[in-house]
């Protein structure tokens, strides 16, 4: 049964898989400034039994907005981008990632860690918080729970 977005329930399996996407400039490490200045973002497809999938490289193809950080247009371009994304992961909690959280359907992720594999471990870690969150917006609720991966979770 395809839910919204890729979060996805089989009945037969009660398997759950959600894709997420991060920023970065070489698919190592995540961009340590705010995600939408990131040259790409990298789409996972990450499963409740631990697999991992990426699905795509995707250019950041939003505006330079000049002026202060945090800027609605910019985060609107992010968002289209990446409509069929269910988690965002960032490295900073910016004000977009706030807004994200009280009024959107995405998922907003802090991460404390750098590399792509430690992070995608972490998220493995929180599954079960992370794919609750995602529920919880899918069922037209808004929490402003922003879960924080640090590596020691």
């Amino acid at each position: 049964m395809q839910q919204k977005n890729n979060m996805i329930k089989k009945e037969d399996e009660l398997k759950t898989k959600i894709r997420v996407a991060l920023g970065s400039n070489d698919g190592v490490f995540i961009f340590p400034h705010h995600m939408g200045k990131a040259d790409d973002f990298y789409i996972y497809d990450v499963s409740e039994d631990g697999n991992l999938a990426l699905v795509e490289k995707r250019k950041n193809t939003s505006p330079d907005v000049e002026g202060e950080h945090g800027r609605i247009e910019k985060m609107k371009a992010v968002m289209e981008i990446l409509k069929d994304v269910d988690v965002l992961i960032g490295r900073r909690m910016s004000p977009n990632f706030i807004r994200m959280a009280a009024q959107t359907g995405f998922q907003p992720v802090v991460v404390k860690i750098d590399r792509i594999t430690d992070i995608m471990d972490g998220l493995k870690r929180q599954f079960s918080k992370v794919s609750n969150l995602i529920e919880q917006r899918q069922k037209g609720e808004r929490p402003k729970e922003i879960p924080i991966i640090n590596g020691s979770e």
